[in-house]
């Protein structure tokens, strides 16, 4: 993922924080985490993060699948294919 679309995804999720949650801080950045993964395994998977990336608006119908791919090719370092905690936080500081 390039550093354009990183900025873009931090700005955007930080907003989507701050919108639901009154502040982008960690313990907020957690709540938004758990809300999005709904199976409750703490990772997000491909479907929960588009759904996050949706109503975050990064993308749109036709490109929001290439996102998921990026943001997953990006900061998955465990290569499961899902974004944990830490892989998360990592990359909206």
């Amino acid at each position: 993922m390039a550093s354009k679309e990183q900025e873009e995804l931090v700005e955007k999720v930080q907003k989507l924080v701050r919108k639901k949650y009154g502040e982008a801080n960690v313990e907020n950045m957690r709540k938004l985490f758990d809300e999005y993964d709904r199976d409750k395994d703490q990772k997000i998977s491909p479907d929960e993060l588009e759904k996050l990336l949706k109503d975050a608006d990064i993308g749109n119908g036709f490109t929001r699948g290439a996102w998921v791919k990026g943001v997953i090719g990006a900061l998955d370092q465990n290569a499961d294919k899902k974004i944990d905690w830490e892989e998360f936080t990592a990359a909206i500081k």
